[in-house]
């Protein structure tokens, strides 16, 4: 493994301290971004980890709450002395998968639940009472943004812009560990413009992001169709409505793949197929029931797509019980933890006060 790889990902776990002693450890080595005092029993142990990556100059990480069966309520804040000390300029990012936290960034009160998107400005005091949880979060330099965006200190960004950058950084978190060095690097670009587009949109910053803006509103659609797939009356008009754009939109998002009606019955096919592969689904249904259950009007209709979707007819698959051969794609381009002795000496190797 090469030596630049291992410094792109820092993590850390409390699993090797004895229980009475994880909090502070967790205390210790975060220590370098807050100021963390307990607000419950000490005793309960303090079961979390957390990673940061490296992307250029922004940290993309979040922390996993690994014993989900009790939680610890504790205080995080950064206090003016704190922040002439040690003079980080940089914005905190988080969106709350189950974690919670409520409390004050000056003079605006913060409550953000599970689900929300929040933005700290570390060179502001903030007081935070926090319930943990997993999150997903980013240390992002503060000339990575526009100087508006100081504005949205301690605000809670739920709903429109805030709801797709949620959505953005989910799918990020889920999909960095698998990325090859070439993906990073469009990546890092991708998360620059949506966390202008979204934070300080403008129609310019907008402009920048609308590839990565059209994916999102994809991956939505394509989780409300999937949702509601057998639903008799899941047409571009219902898709229009409940996700809340234009039905030229739509056309548009979707016509490089054949339109939305075309993707919405190739997945009603493979459903259909799913259930003539199954065995029991072969003893107990005719062809013309599971059209029928996965939205064809009838057997001749169903049996022509089926074909030209699969190459063979729905009788051929539920009498031959044909077997799936699913392919494996290997990914590569995981990271290795820095062996840096805590998070603060890891972080001020990028980041300057």
């Amino acid at each position: 493994m090469d030596t630049q790889s291992e410094t792109l990902t820092y993590r850390f776990s409390t699993a090797h301290a004895r229980p009475e002693e994880r909090f502070d450890a967790w205390c210790a080595d975060t220590s370098a971004l807050f100021d963390i005092h307990s607000l419950a029993d000490v005793r309960v142990p303090y079961d979390s980890s957390f990673d940061f990556t490296l992307l250029d100059q922004m940290m993309f990480g979040g922390r996993q709450w690994t014993n989900p069966s009790h939680a610890v309520v504790h205080a995080m804040s950064r206090s003016t002395r704190r922040i002439r000390s040690d003079s980080l300029d940089n914005y905190y990012l988080q969106v709350q998968i189950s974690e919670t936290f409520k409390g004050c960034a000056g003079k605006t009160a913060i409550n953000v639940g599970p689900g929300g998107l929040c933005l700290l400005d570390l060179a502001s005091p903030f007081e935070l009472q926090v319930t943990t949880g997993d999150t997903i979060c980013m240390v992002i330099p503060r000339e990575r943004l526009p100087a508006s965006a100081a504005h949205l200190h301690g605000r809670s960004l739920e709903g429109g812009m805030g709801s797709l950058l949620a959505d953005y950084l989910r799918s990020l978190r889920k999909n960095l560990p698998g990325m090859a060095a070439d993906e990073v690097s469009y990546a890092i670009q991708a998360t620059r413009n949506m966390l202008q587009a979204c934070l300080t949109p403008t129609p310019d910053t907008k402009q920048q992001a609308c590839v990565e803006l059209d994916a999102l509103v994809v991956s939505r659609i394509d989780d409300h169709i999937d949702r509601h797939l057998l639903s008799p009356d899941l047409n571009p008009e219902r898709i229009c409505k409940d996700m809340g754009i234009s039905r030229s939109k739509l056309y548009r998002l979707f016509e490089p793949t054949g339109g939305v009606m075309r993707l919405i019955q190739r997945k009603r096919l493979t459903l259909a197929r799913e259930a003539l592969l199954d065995p029991a689904t072969r003893r107990r249904k005719r062809i013309s029931e599971v059209a029928w259950r996965h939205g064809f009007v009838s057997e001749k209709h169903f049996s022509r797509r089926f074909k030209e979707e699969f190459g063979c007819t729905p009788s051929e698959i539920s009498t031959q019980g044909m077997h799936e051969t699913p392919g494996q794609v290997a990914r590569a381009g995981s990271r290795a933890a820095t062996r840096s002795s805590d998070f603060g000496e890891w972080m001020r190797q990028f980041l300057s006060p």
